[in-house]
């Protein structure tokens, strides 16, 4: 039994530094609720409560690339920076370059055309892309199939739930787990739920 953890520890490093390329300078979004409001007047809400792991530090700390205060100091700029966007109600560290984060956004559609993202444009998690003749598009950006397995072997999982409310007209058959009326709104809900064992593309399109 010794003798197997030996060998078993170096490999399971092996696997990590082999998924580094494919996991740096990214966020990975885990054990979230995220919801999205978007009214036919173009007023919209992005709600996002979850975790976000900064991959790199992820991956630094594991192979250890940074070691003792340095992890400190890294992780205190990335929620520096996280905070930097006021819509970031709250980032609290837990801990390997891993957050507990509570998002809030609000605005109008109709007023600013054009994308708008979770998190940023260059860190992309949701989109909602709302053009001027009135269609509006969203999605979640998931990993490919190919990264599903380096994110597992890493010990990173992409799961959580998104859930879409709009009283717009949906434009074809949605990709939803589950598809219903809320009785308090009047407004339709599109559910998708997100385990990090197989890729899964949430989209939907509108008109306004």
């Amino acid at each position: 039994m010794t003798r197997y953890l030996r060998w078993l520890r170096p490999l399971a490093l092996l696997l990590v530094v082999m998924a580094a390329p494919i996991l740096s300078s990214c966020y990975i979004p885990d054990q979230f609720r995220a919801e999205i409001r978007i009214a036919r007047n173009g007023d919209f809400s992005i709600t996002y409560d979850g975790i976000l792991t900064w991959a790199q530090l992820y991956m630094d700390i594991r192979t250890g690339k940074v070691k003792g205060p340095e992890i400190q100091e890294k992780i205190e700029a990335i929620r520096r920076d996280l905070k930097r966007d006021t819509q970031f109600t709250d980032v609290r560290s837990l801990g390997a370059g891993q957050f507990a984060v509570k998002y809030r956004r609000t605005g109008n559609l109709a007023a600013n055309s054009g994308l708008i993202t979770f998190i940023r444009r260059n860190e992309r998690i949701i989109d909602i892309d709302s053009r001027v003749n009135g269609r509006v598009s969203v999605v979640a950006q998931t990993p490919n199939p190919d990264k599903l397995e380096p994110l597992a072997e890493a010990g990173l999982f992409v799961r959580g739930s998104l859930r879409v409310m709009s009283n717009m007209r949906v434009i074809g058959k949605p990709d939803a787990a589950a598809i219903y009326e809320d009785t308090e709104s009047g407004w339709t809900v599109y559910d998708w739920v997100i385990d990090g064992t197989r890729s899964i593309y949430p989209t939907i399109v509108f008109q306004r």
